[in-house]
């Protein structure tokens, strides 16, 4: 049994479905687009939709990790992710996970070293021929990603209320327990997202989210230098 899974860099959603694959034990390549470009060569590779992940497996075309979660679940029961709070999970699947997407594109339009930072210290097959093409590439995909402050300033301000959830569900034991399950593995890489953005890594260190992602996704290449504006910081 093995799976290819296609992402992009710095996808946050891409090492959700990364965790489900090493939990399971499935062996899998990963192959990762150029930002943005996806929109257009997912389609043209036969999947539906135009967002990442998605993932080949056992013959089958997957998109999005809540259907990469119950495929993976249904082709190899154990070890277990379910059963699990389908409300968190969607949760964090789609609030949670947006949040910091809107946060990081904002965040590449203000910092010209992001993108360069989030390839430069990946371990993915090709790093070496997207270092290559990002003279061209990275402007484009600023561009293409650029997000009004509006967008950075509201997405900041939703973060406290966050982490607080995130806290709780720990306090509660809905994730953070022996035995990971679905949800552990759609909010850890969210918030370890987060610990990527200078002006925010200390906070969110101290709480038990951070700790929590940092114990499960220890590794995330990529920086957000010091960007966000003073009068916006929510902490």
């Amino acid at each position: 049994m093995r799976a290819k899974l296609v992402g992009t860099v710095g996808s946050h959603p891409c090492v959700s479905a990364e965790l489900m694959l090493r939990h399971k034990g499935i062996e899998y390549s990963r192959m990762d687009l150029p930002n943005i470009t996806h929109r257009v060569i997912l389609p043209l590779m036969r999947y539906r939709g135009t967002t990442v992940p998605v993932m080949s497996l056992d013959g089958h075309r997957i998109s999005g990790t809540m259907k990469i979660a119950r495929a993976l679940e249904a082709l190899k029961p154990d070890p277990p992710m379910f059963p699990a709070s389908e409300g968190d999970e969607a949760w964090a699947d789609s609030v949670l996970q947006d949040t910091i997407r809107q946060l990081a594109r904002w965040a590449i339009g203000k910092d010209k070293d992001a993108t360069l930072s989030f390839v430069a210290g990946s371990p993915i097959p090709m790093r070496g021929v997207l270092m290559r093409a990002m003279p061209v590439v990275q402007p484009v995909t600023a561009f293409q990603m650029r997000r009004p402050d509006e967008t950075g300033r509201a997405s900041l301000e939703a973060l406290p209320g966050q982490l607080d959830r995130v806290d709780a569900l720990l306090e509660e034991g809905v994730i953070g327990g022996e035995t990971p399950n679905v949800v552990d593995f759609q909010v850890a890489p969210s918030v370890r997202l987060m610990l990527c953005f200078d002006q925010l890594r200390e906070h969110i260190d101290a709480r038990p989210a951070g700790r929590f992602a940092r114990a499960l996704v220890p590794e995330y290449p990529g920086r957000f230098k010091a960007v966000i504006p003073t009068e916006w910081m929510p902490f």
